[in-house]
């Protein structure tokens, strides 16, 4: 079955969680370059990297303000920071000696660091590809001795033979983009199983339809979105008349099976922005966004036909019908005060004789089309 509504959490990470991924991964790169900066000040044998050490540190700040100002909230902040972290590993690599060391495992990490901070897997193959680019083009240079081989301290770097240096660089290439798939992969599987997870948390086992718990969490973020300036919001609520009929004389077979049908029902007489969920037993609750109150009658008046329709079919030996209250919400409003309204106008509905919907400013006749709404009467 389809669900209706749409489900942010489905698409990944939200922009607010990679905001705060981009924040302590920035946090992380200044603290690393500033450890750098210390040791290249205090440790002679590092006194070479200083400035290189120092536009990192620099840089790091400048990112990590871009961030903070929400600049690199999109796909170019990974690609971007991950080239410059690679530039600054071939600048260490190169000064240390491309053959001489194991910082050419960097190359490997930096990739795999960021596909485990992004939802974008297609970077860890960029940076990867990068890595390997850059590493094969300094270790050509310094083949051709264009480029100084382990320039900070020479007396200690030896070149190794060309072939060995070319095979170095074809393994950690090749280590690198392995890498970067396989880590993909596996984290596209880990998202696919979550975002299954997450589904079945949130969906009603039985009709298909999203849960109380998703309801709730769903009401609390058009409610901030009504508080926040969206046009109008509204929730009707529904409930079976005769149903409890049904599990007593027929049997909870075909109870569950009259609770699919008009679930099927309410996704068909709804539209795809609308969220469907079941609140319980034989009660249904539908969010409507940006639909005020005339809205509202019109969707409700159609639930309460596919309803009747959808249960005559699933169980013709007794009528089924439902009752509904419909209610446009207001900015003040919470969650428990919106069900505890349209619980009560439902309630009218039922005690008018159901089959109809009941809205604060009027019953509507059963079976009838909404211009038949009229004043309800004060309750005694």
């Amino acid at each position: 079955m389809q669900q209706s509504g749409s489900d942010d959490d489905s698409a990944g990470p939200r922009p607010d969680d990679r905001a705060r991924s981009a924040g302590r991964a920035g946090l992380v790169r200044i603290g690393l370059s500033a450890l750098g900066l210390a040791s290249a000040w205090l440790l002679p044998a590092l006194r070479p990297l200083l400035w290189g050490f120092v536009g990192y540190f620099l840089l790091a700040l400048v990112f990590q303000w871009l961030v903070a100002r929400r600049f690199f909230a999109h796909a170019a902040r990974p690609l971007l920071t991950g080239l410059v972290d690679i530039a600054f590993a071939s600048l260490l690599i190169q000064r240390v000696g491309s053959g001489s060391t194991v910082l050419p495992l960097l190359y490997v990490v930096i990739p795999v660091l960021y596909t485990t901070t992004t939802s974008q897997h297609g970077i860890a193959h960029l940076l990867a590809g990068a890595g390997a680019i850059a590493y094969g083009f300094m270790v050509l240079l310094e083949l051709l001795e264009l480029l100084p081989y382990g320039a900070m301290q020479p007396a200690l770097a030896k070149m190794p033979p060309p072939e060995v240096m070319l095979l170095d660089v074809l393994l950690v290439s090749g280590c690198a983009l392995l890498t970067a798939v396989l880590t993909s992969q596996l984290l596209a599987s880990l998202e696919r199983v979550n975002r299954r997870l997450r589904d079945l948390s949130q969906l009603d086992e039985l009709t298909g339809l999203r849960n109380r718990r998703y309801l709730l969490a769903r009401m609390e973020n058009e409610l901030s979105r009504l508080r926040r300036g969206a046009a109008s919001l509204s929730v009707v609520m529904v409930d079976l008349d005769g149903f409890k009929r049904v599990n007593d004389e027929i049997g909870h077979g075909t109870g569950d099976a009259v609770l699919r049908a008009v679930a099927a029902a309410l996704l068909e007489a709804t539209r795809k922005a609308d969220i469907v969920a079941r609140y319980g037993g034989d009660e249904f609750v539908i969010l409507l966004p940006e639909t005020d109150l005339p809205g509202a009658r019109v969707i409700a008046a159609r639930v309460v036909d596919f309803a009747r329709r959808a249960a005559r079919a699933a169980c013709p030996a007794i009528v089924v019908t439902a009752s509904v209250g419909a209610s446009e919400v207001s900015p003040d409003d919470d969650p428990v005060q919106v069900i505890r309204r349209v619980d009560e106008l439902l309630y009218r509905a039922k005690r008018a004789g159901g089959d109809r919907v009941a809205d604060p400013e009027g019953l509507g006749a059963p079976s009838g089309p909404v211009a038949a709404l009229k004043p309800v009467q004060p309750e005694p």
